[in-house]
């Protein structure tokens, strides 16, 4: 199941990159560039643009950043990443009729001083007085500039949502930030210990799709119950987050209370047992 889910998202992934109109039909290709370069080094990048619709349209060239929100969603936003400034393009306006298509070249030039590190752009065309988001269509290019990776990870926040819980319904907010220059595969799992440290539940957790560089992900975490929680007391989860082609491990922890309500009658009962049966102590004191 988590497989399929892992699928599915990554299909909506490369969706989410594309930009459709609903009124005048056009289309580019390829969807993505994947590409390695060292610094000194250009490249031509080939966006076909096609016009699908029965009028005559005029497109511009179009340069953004890719970004991503703190839920993993990509953004395509101008004047976002400095590899923008790199790129110019062959022609400015393109003017096409009905069914015509026109190859547009993208060069991309690596400044000689540039630092090692992982750049997301989107290269494509914009319909002419056409603003809405709508009107636009990219080719992502995911661009590596060669030299020595880091792949640095940080965790900025792990705590659980409620100090005490009196379900097994455990709920932890998770917040990291790739801080390397490599975009960086997550995957994690949680483990919880009961007041003798003794493990009583261990979760995988999927956190979605490559975390960007300088990019933050923000979740809410909601594992499964587990049976073998069952004594009341102190509780303490871990997470543990391996990450990159290296695969390394940043762990975090937090602290909670377990109260289930069969535990709280328990006590009720007894109190009231105890303040029934001092009651009862005092009355029969008075009687003698």
């Amino acid at each position: 199941m988590l497989k399929k889910n892992q699928i599915i998202v990554g299909a909506l992934f490369l969706l989410s990159f594309l930009f459709f109109s609903p009124i005048n039909a056009f289309s580019i290709s390829p969807l993505k560039y994947t590409l390695s370069l060292g610094s000194g080094d250009d490249k031509d990048l080939i966006v076909n643009v096609k016009n699908d619709s029965n009028i005559k349209l005029e497109y511009q060239a179009v340069i953004m950043g890719v970004q991503q929100d703190n839920l993993g969603r990509p953004i395509f936003k101008p004047s976002t990443d400095i590899a923008e400034s790199w790129v110019k393009f062959s022609d400015e306006k393109i003017v096409l009729n009905s069914n015509e298509s026109k190859d547009v070249v993208f060069t991309i030039t690596i400044p000689k001083n540039a630092p090692p590190g992982a750049h997301y752009l989107g290269i494509g065309v914009r319909e002419s007085g056409v603003q809405k988001i709508g009107g636009q269509l990219m080719t992502i290019v995911i661009l590596q500039v060669a030299g020595t990776v880091n792949e640095t990870l940080l965790l900025e926040k792990f705590t659980s949502i409620k100090k005490y819980f009196f379900d097994k319904k455990l709920t932890y907010f998770l917040q990291v930030k790739n801080t390397g220059n490599i975009d960086l595969s997550l995957k994690a799992r949680i483990e919880v210990y009961n007041f003798r440290n003794q493990i009583v539940d261990s979760n995988i957790i999927d956190l979605g799709n490559k975390l960007f560089v300088q990019s933050n992900r923000s979740t809410e975490i909601h594992p499964s119950s587990s049976d073998k929680m069952f004594l009341p007391g102190r509780y303490r989860s871990l997470i543990l987050i391996n990450y990159g082609l290296t695969n390394q491990q940043i762990v975090g922890s937090v602290s909670f209370w377990y109260w289930p309500v069969w535990f709280l009658i328990l006590v009720g009962v007894v109190t009231i047992l105890i303040l029934l049966f001092f009651l009862y102590l005092k009355n029969k004191h008075e009687r003698m």
